[in-house]
């Protein structure tokens, strides 16, 4: 279970749409998310400093564990590493619940929910964060379409008083392999849910992507992609690596 987020300013540094699956109980699953960005024509604060994203390294460490047969939770911590500047833990997410509604293909979709809270190194930003998705999963045949509606809200520090924000990203996904899916995602940040902004406002991208399992038990999976960003606030180039290895 991956998750991804942009909030206000906040850019997102990790991408993922997440899927209706969660770990059986008592089963952990240790994550790691890479991603790079060689081309942005954007800027952001880093620790007080204006620093570059060209050029910018991001890192996550997550560790998930199996509540129940529908509940996973899971734990990150974020680090960051602008172009010329050393690597630093930004900060800190709880996933409270990854919880999947009824058993797999008993409802038209597959349907689970998602809740995160965020928070950041003080002297990093200082608005602490919570977000809510909806997974919407159908598998039809050797296809599987994802789509993630995505709430975020702020809820402390000088910009609480905004109003929720909005993301949807989805993922198509060929599935007839049990080893290598290959995968297509997008990805928008559609800002205030009470007035959305248009296209050109948003930061869109999209990604071409796959999974890849190995291992005995297919135990292991590395998730890998290049994304474009389609409007002017997104980041121009994006590439990202999931290694994650599932275990009893």
């Amino acid at each position: 279970m991956f998750l991804i987020v942009i909030t206000g300013n906040v850019r997102s540094q990790f991408f993922q749409v997440y899927g209706y699956t969660t770990l059986d109980p008592s089963e952990k699953e240790f994550v790691y998310w890479t991603t790079l960005i060689p081309s942005s024509d954007h800027s952001y604060s880093f620790f007080g400093n204006d620093v570059s994203r060209d050029g910018l390294f991001a890192h996550s460490l997550e560790f998930e564990y199996g509540l129940s047969p529908n509940w996973t939770i899971a734990f990150y911590m974020d680090f960051e590493q602008p172009k010329g500047e050393s690597l630093k833990w930004v900060r800190t997410k709880a996933v409270m619940f990854h919880y999947s509604l009824f058993e797999k293909g008993l409802l038209p979709v597959d349907l689970a929910l998602y809740g995160e809270y965020k928070l950041p190194r003080k002297d990093y930003k200082i608005a602490e964060e919570i977000e809510f998705k909806l997974i919407m999963e159908k598998d039809l045949g050797s296809h599987r379409l994802i789509l993630n509606p995505t709430f975020e809200k702020k809820i402390s520090g000088p910009e609480v008083g905004e109003r929720v924000e909005f993301a949807l990203n989805g993922a198509y996904t060929f599935i007839r392999s049990t080893r290598f899916q290959p995968r297509l995602e997008s990805y928008s940040k559609m800002g205030e849910l009470y007035d959305m902004n248009v296209f050109s406002d948003q930061k869109n991208y999209l990604f071409t992507s796959f999974d890849l399992f190995f291992g005995k038990y297919s135990q292991f999976r590395w998730h890998a992609g290049v994304g474009l960003g389609l409007t002017d606030p997104s980041d121009n180039i994006i590439i990202k690596s999931i290694l994650s290895w599932e275990f009893f």
